[in-house]
């Protein structure tokens, strides 16, 4: 028996796949530069000493406040 296929995908399929995989790796790289600069930490402002010692909080440690409503000031 003899086979009649002469080819594979081609070189047009080798150019989309490769840059494929090129357009993969500049987007991990950018995600791991921008995953970088996150802070994972609020800044700690010292002008507050109750938001530093925890005052105010609740008990899962998130401040559940609703900023400028008109009674605030």
């Amino acid at each position: 028996m003899t086979s009649t296929f002469t080819g594979g995908p081609g070189f047009i399929a080798f150019v989309v796949t490769f840059a494929l995989a090129v357009a993969v790796i500049v987007l991990f790289r950018s995600l791991s530069t921008h995953l970088r600069k996150v802070r994972t930490h609020p800044p700690v402002d010292d002008a507050t000493p109750a938001a530093a010692s925890g005052v105010g909080e609740d008990d899962d440690g998130t401040r559940n406040e609703v900023a400028d409503e008109p009674g605030d000031r």
